[in-house]
């Protein structure tokens, strides 16, 4: 290990403790209360999700994820054959952890719960290795915050709660690389950060973060040895140490790596974005002025909701940007004017806010509205952004902490601890109140529609909801609204649809979902309700055009390959059907349906052409005892 070589004399004192330090935060009794402290205070913010019922698009995610269940599922997943985005380590932990439970909920709660609850103390570790004396009261902050209920409540958000471990002990490789100069510590910061790009590429910006690092070790101290200590060596480097810190030029040539898997993972996700989630659908963004105001106004929304988690919804209402009014674009210089006044106090305290607050910005900056993404269809803000750009404020917020209570004399220490204690309970109080609204769809639509009454997607998912309870003329009235509202998007056709045939006008429902696969044609549910209803209405020729589009799309999909043969069997082309079955039981050896309607097709050859008649119990088409295998509309929206 190489050593840091002794302090000159000339040289100014540090004005804080080293880097490579880990502050001492007591003995080993009091290390355990804290970790027991944020473990407990986290079980119980989140005990009403313990139970909870499936959220949003839990069904695609988890229940009807047809690559769940498959055994060769893996192979599926890392060619990208399957889902909306590209996060095939996330999605083989999914595969991995329902060969175990399936689809108990309790299970998959209790994994993203606990996921939180490592990532709290992972957090904890990193600001002790930036030396904070109170780097626990980052990790407890994170683990209660009620900014982060939507990501730990709503299974979908695995992405979140697995991509930041591998982040975080990324950021803690990279500090021991930048204080030993170890090549193994390197090599570690990138396969961290490897697998934590491909299960959410929301830390994209993970390289930006560490030429931030870099910047804030070279302002902490004017000695040599301070500074980044990469080992890296060159005649460019040497040419720019003029012009910038040493270090800085190091990290920047160290990081470059890192840009080039955010690049290439950025690439693929705006490729699945606009091939798969969002296709052909509408996404009401606006030119580039409106996306500037979208992106001020969303910087100072989340520092707001961050600071002072009150008002928290799973959908925000929109603010109108198209065209947007003048008063928005102030919120760009205002936030320039507070970086601005933090740079004139880097040489103090102001290089610590710069670090928290240009950690908070730099990984907001891929979700403010300057990439178009399908989520950008319901609202422009939502909590479950926050789960990664919310760290810097977090550990800001622990760092003015410390250093309060360090130099405050001993009375007013006893004032901050009741203070703090205050701060403390009522956010684990709110946190615990918040995560009950994700315990189940009922509560969390009811809530969001009191508050905001426009949002289309709670009108059709509260729909959903109560036509599952029974309650169909409710569901009807929130379905239709959110048709009202939205009618340029596929969702609320498709979900109208299905309640014009609970309601018996199947030629109005038939045209919705018409309407719905035209809107968005590259996305295949549209299609599959679609199919599945024209087969069952009788209208085969149709049927059959639409499940050929679908098994083009995705010819592995034995669903597809099934209906396609009820199409093809009632349209007399038994040969053709028989074929369709065959291969989607190679697909799917138990899918009963293919099995039992190649059955019914092997009948018919054998008679002649002749169709059996159907078993008197079963009731049937009338030209014979055959089904398809995904004979619901399904309604959905993410």
């Amino acid at each position: 290990m190489s050593r840091v070589p002794p302090k000159k004399k000339n040289l100014k004192p540090d004005p804080v403790p080293a880097v490579a330090v880990e502050v001492s935060a007591g003995g080993w009794e009091t290390q355990l209360f804290k970790v027991l402290l944020i473990v407990l205070a986290g079980l119980f913010v989140y005990a009403p999700t313990f139970h909870g019922d499936w959220l949003w698009d839990d069904d695609q995610e988890i229940t009807a994820n047809a690559v769940l269940p498959d055994p060769n599922g893996l192979s599926r997943i890392w060619m990208g054959e399957t889902g909306a985005d590209y996060f095939p380590l996330k999605a083989t932990v999914q595969w991995l952890f329902y060969r175990a439970f399936e689809t108990n909920r309790t299970a998959w709660h209790l994994l993203n719960v606990s996921l939180h609850l490592l990532n709290a103390l992972l957090f904890w570790k990193v600001l002790s290795r930036l030396g904070l004396r109170q780097a626990w009261l980052g990790g407890l902050l994170f683990a209660v915050h009620p900014i982060l209920a939507e990501s730990v409540g709503w299974v979908s958000e695995l992405k979140n709660t697995l991509s930041l471990p591998f982040l975080l002990l990324a950021m803690v490789t990279w500090i021991n690389f930048d204080e030993r100069g170890r090549t193994r510590d390197y090599v570690l910061t990138v396969l961290l950060y490897v697998a934590a790009i491909l299960c959410k590429t929301s830390v994209v910006m993970f390289p930006f973060v560490l030429l931030l690092y870099c910047w804030w070790r070279s302002v902490q101290a004017d000695r040599p040895e301070a500074e980044f200590r990469s080992g890296l060596r060159g005649g460019l480097v040497k040419r720019l140490e003029g012009v910038l810190p040493t270090g800085l030029w190091r990290g920047i040539m160290a990081s470059v790596p890192f840009f080039l898997i955010s690049l290439a993972m950025g690439l693929l996700t705006i490729y699945f974005q606009h091939q798969r989630a969002i296709g052909t659908e509408t996404i009401p963004v606006g030119g580039m002025l409106s996306r500037t105001a979208t992106a001020g106004i969303s910087m100072w929304f989340y520092l707001y909701k961050t600071i002072l988690p009150v008002g928290l919804l799973p959908i925000y209402p929109r603010w109108e940007v198209d065209p947007p009014p003048f008063w928005m674009f102030l919120s760009w210089p205002a936030m320039g004017a507070l970086v601005f006044w933090l740079w004139t106090k880097r040489k103090t305290w102001g290089s610590h806010a710069l670090l928290g607050l240009g950690f908070f910005l730099i990984n907001l900056f891929p979700i403010l509205g300057f990439i178009k993404m399908s989520y950008m269809r319901i609202t422009w803000a939502a909590d479950h952004f926050l789960y990664l750009p919310a760290l810097g404020l977090f550990g800001l917020a622990a760092a003015a902490a410390g250093s309060l209570y360090g130099r405050s004399s001993r009375p007013n220490q006893s004032l901050l601890l009741v203070f703090g204690t205050g701060i403390f309970l009522t956010l684990a109080i709110l946190g615990h109140r918040h995560a009950g609204v994700f315990a189940n769809e009922y509560e969390m639509w009811t809530y969001t529609l009191k508050h905001n009454p426009n949002a289309w997607q709670a009108h059709s998912r509260l729909g959903k909801v109560m036509l599952e309870r029974g309650e169909n003329d409710k569901a009807f009235e929130h379905i239709k609204r959110s048709v009202e509202l939205r009618p340029d998007l596929a969702e609320t056709h498709n979900n109208y649809g299905a309640m014009l045939e609970k309601k018996g006008d199947v030629e109005g429902a038939v045209e919705q979902l018409r309407i719905a696969a035209r809107i968005a044609p590259d996305i295949g549910i549209y299609k599959v309700n679609l199919g599945s209803l024209l087969v069952r209405l009788g209208k085969y020729q149709e049927g059959r055009e639409v499940y050929t589009e679908l098994v083009t799309m995705d010819p592995g999909n034995p669903t597809f390959l099934c209906n396609l043969g009820v199409a093809q069997y009632f349209l007399g082309e038994n040969d053709a059907a028989i074929a369709s079955f065959q291969q989607a039981l190679q697909i799917s050896p138990n899918l009963k349906d293919a099995r039992e309607n190649l059955q019914q097709a092997m009948l018919k050859r054998e008679k002649g052409g002749q169709a059996p008649p159907p078993p008197a119990a079963t009731p049937v088409p009338a030209g014979g005892g055959i089904l398809g295998a995904d004979s619901a509309i399904k309604l959905f929206g993410n």
